[in-house]
């Protein structure tokens, strides 16, 4: 990958920041140690995340951190291995983690197999366990299991696969962003939202003041003030405004993270000037794991 000098300049004192504070970099430190504009920085660091060499952290405490092709567009290595967890039940076992994966009988009928390099005590493990490995770094692939052998010279569990997932290492904006994304001022009425909802087969719809995010209207909020008669009321009096965003550039992973964690099934999307630039569904991930939203993802 051929960057430029200023590319360069960029990612070494983006590396040099973060080792320093193990946080998130704001651009304006970055542009403020090379002497540079603001907008310079932020304008590279938006073909820089195009190109999957930073990943970017929203919010006010948010800013830029370095990913592994960071380190290798530069040459250099990364200070410490990735560790991949692995749990027997629930329970993450402590001092033991993941070096390698191998599926060795992928074209059996009835079964598959696996064999589970680790680093630490294999003897922790029993035959008959229940065991999740993962989630990977890149791909975030997790995979579940029962252990029926184990190599305790070289540190193998050997385990008859139930199940693999895997979430796609892709920006939330490629399977989000609309060309003509559908959004309704605040002023409107609760029929006027029925409305639309119906005439777009959608289940949501962002609620806009002055430009400016305001709430979240959903089939079940429509549906609650229809039976209230509530039809003619405006749409900010029923919407919800508790809103969960996330940045487009943020992994699908993040997404479904954060949608389990806050028991939310919809998202969102805005871009780095918090516009809305797009909208993420439970549904639209299980579309992408499915495979059924891959030729969307190539004409991307």
């Amino acid at each position: 990958m051929d960057l430029t000098i200023v590319q360069k300049e960029i990612l070494q004192e983006l590396i040099l920041i973060y080792k320093q504070k193990n946080k998130a970099v704001k651009g304006t430190e970055i542009a403020k140690n090379l002497s540079r504009n603001p907008g310079t920085i932020r304008n590279q660091m938006q073909a820089l995340r195009a190109l999957g060499l930073v990943d970017g952290v929203p919010g006010p405490k948010g800013g830029y951190i370095p990913t592994s092709d960071t380190y290798r567009s530069l040459g250099l290595e990364l200070d410490e291995k990735i560790k991949i967890p692995i749990y027997k039940g629930d329970k993450k076992i402590k001092n033991v983690n993941v070096t390698q994966i191998i599926f060795d009988t992928v074209t059996q009928e009835k079964s598959c197999s696996s064999k589970i390099y680790i680093n630490g005590d294999t003897k922790q493990f029993s035959e008959g366990d229940l065991v999740r490995v993962g989630p990977t770094l890149h791909n975030k692939i997790v995979i579940m299991g029962n252990i029926v052998g184990r190599d305790d010279i070289n540190h193998i569990l050997l385990i008859d696969v139930l199940g693999v997932i895997s979430v796609p290492n892709i920006d939330v904006g490629s399977i989000s962003l609309k060309e003509n994304l559908i959004i309704m001022d605040s002023g409107k009425t609760v029929r006027d939202a029925a409305k639309l909802l119906a005439e777009n087969s959608i289940s949501g719809i962002p609620i806009i003041k002055n430009g400016k995010l305001k709430g979240i209207v959903s089939l079940h909020d429509i549906a609650k003030a229809l039976v209230q008669n509530k039809e003619n009321e405006k749409i900010d009096a029923i919407m919800t405004k508790d809103i969960w965003t996330i940045n487009q550039y943020e992994k699908i992973y993040d997404a479904l993270v954060k949608m389990e964690t806050e028991n939310i099934g919809r998202l969102v999307v805005v871009d780095d000037s918090e516009n809305i630039v797009g909208m993420l569904t439970r549904t639209d991930i299980l579309n992408l794991i499915e495979g059924t939203i891959y030729p969307k993802l190539i004409e991307f």
